[in-house]
């Protein structure tokens, strides 16, 4: 997110930090991430400057608190579960909920702290209440017996309750000089009008196939025939693209491109798809078949690449024999329809779609597509 980094660092040098800011966009692309790094540069004692950037020293012992989510100027709002009744609306939000349940949110923060695109993740927790907002405002008048500046950020705002915003935003309707709010969300339109209006807005644009890949190296230590593939399918999102390490994505393409190739059969297909069909709906969840429509996407984009050009660089580059000798049998087909066939199953599962039928249906296609 450099144009963002960009934007930020031009208004912490100018001195011209906003009093809120909303971070925008899809899931899993650092808005997060780049509201902890815009913390940890306003609080650090010896910031790295030039005339066009300002960088946090990282060895300070602002950062390391930062770097451990820990600093007395930081303050991360994110849902958390219903606690036990009796507690008092003043009361701390953590004051609420059992011993099990803190423990939970302390391992939470820390793999948060780890990886900045981890998405907190508590069980029963799909809200941001009230007590959560009244806490961040007894806070804000903490900060200001401190040096430095505290920045509150409010994750996925979008789930605060009715009560909890129209609590926060009498928060915003206060500025604090050495205050600095952040919502973050990837439902803008589910965040009300009346806080977007009182805060900067900030879109964050979807990450490059390349950006992830990189990432996907030089964090986890992914090769980089398989980072590639998986960025692919991430769709934009370091955090999708996290969550898919834990698939075996070689064996779901080779599953997938196995169905392709038993529709093309020239006899006997049917029964042969059927079964297939029925094997991916025992083994996978709706969710994995379609991240396996997705690496059928990829296969097919690589087997037109070659088509048209046999040198040219492929995401599937284990495959490049298969794919050569697919596209020398099917070469003058036509393989955008093919493509279009396959995101409209796509899109059609995320919207409930019975599978088998949705798939069957797609395999019809295909097969008009390349075996006439």
């Amino acid at each position: 997110q450099e144009r963002v980094q960009s934007i930020l660092m031009r208004a912490i040098l100018s001195q011209r930090i906003a009093h809120a800011y909303c971070f925008w966009g899809n899931e899993g692309i650092g808005k997060d991430a780049v509201a902890i790094a815009f913390a940890k540069t306003v609080n650090c004692f010896s910031p790295v400057v030039s005339e066009t950037s300002i960088s946090p020293c990282g060895l300070c012992k602002s950062c390391t608190q930062m770097s451990h989510l820990q600093h007395p100027n930081l303050s991360m709002v994110f849902s958390l579960p219903t606690g036990k009744s009796g507690a008092s609306d003043d009361d701390s939000p953590l004051l609420r909920l059992s011993d099990d349940q803190i423990a939970v949110i302390q391992e939470q923060i820390a793999r948060k702290a780890e990886n900045p695109y981890h998405n907190i993740s508590i069980p029963q927790a799909t809200q941001i209440k009230i007590a959560s907002v009244r806490d961040v405002k007894k806070t804000i008048g903490l900060s200001q017996s401190q040096g430095g500046r505290r920045v509150v950020i409010i994750s996925e705002a979008d789930t605060m309750t009715t009560e909890a915003a129209n609590a926060f935003l009498k928060t915003l309707e206060e500025p604090n000089a050495n205050v600095t709010l952040i919502i973050t969300t990837s439902r803008k339109d589910m965040v009300p009008q009346t806080i977007l209006s009182r805060c900067q807005q900030i879109h964050f644009a979807p990450l490059s196939d390349i950006q992830i890949a990189d990432a996907l190296m030089k964090r986890e230590g992914i090769e980089p025939q398989q980072a590639a593939l998986i960025s692919s399918l991430a769709q934009g999102s370091y955090s999708e693209a996290c969550a898919l390490l834990g698939s075996d994505t070689q064996t779901m393409r080779n599953d997938v491109v196995e169905l392709l190739r038993a529709a093309l059969k020239n006899s006997g297909y049917r029964l042969d798809v059927s079964h297939k069909i029925e094997d991916a709906n025992k083994r996978y969840e709706r969710t994995d078949i379609e991240k396996m429509l997705s690496l059928l996407l990829v296969w097919l984009r690589d087997a037109m690449t070659l088509t048209s050009s046999p040198d040219s660089h492929i995401i599937n580059a284990d495959q490049r024999e298969i794919l050569a000798k697919f596209s020398s049998v099917f070469g003058k087909r036509d393989y955008p329809a093919a493509l279009s066939l396959v995101e409209q199953t796509i899109a059609s599962l995320r919207q409930n779609a019975q599978v088998t039928l949705s798939l069957t249906s797609m395999l019809i296609g295909l097969r008009r597509v390349f075996a006439t």
